[in-house]
């Protein structure tokens, strides 16, 4: 006897009848973990890029709060810029929210940080901000 003969016939037109769905099903798993890895990626880059913005706005918190506490004001717009911005800091979003625009959200306290650090001719650059390049 030959390997031809040991075929169950009833398997291989039970293969053929369900061929696409069985192709349906491997491409679906396919894709179901390919779609898993890519979370995992996303969710890293997502995580760092976090860290990155939580760094930096903990600096420009800590520089505005020091700023306000030693009581040596050069400009009363200062002050005031100072304020808005903790005010804007301390009201920035924890989690992402759809209707929240985080990305315009930094940009705004990064260019209003930098019109503070012009006013009061303090030094606007982030230090540690070659420490958290992932």
């Amino acid at each position: 006897m030959s390997d031809e003969d040991d075929v169950d016939i009833n398997k291989e037109f039970e293969n053929l009848l369900f061929a696409e769905e069985n192709a349906q099903n491997l491409g679906h798993k396919e894709g179901y973990e390919f779609g898993k890895q890519q979370l995992i990626k996303g969710f890293h880059l997502g995580y760092h890029r976090a860290s990155l913005i939580g760094a930096q706005l903990g600096y420009y918190c800590g520089v505005l709060e020091q700023y306000l506490n030693a009581n040596k004001f050069n400009s009363e717009k200062g002050v005031t810029i100072a304020k808005e911005l903790l005010q804007n800091i301390y009201n920035f979003p924890k989690h992402n929210e759809e209707n929240v625009d985080i990305l315009g959200t930094v940009d705004s306290i990064k260019f209003k940080y930098a019109k503070f650090c012009s006013l009061t001719k303090t030094c606007s650059s982030y230090p540690e901000a070659d420490k958290f390049d992932f």
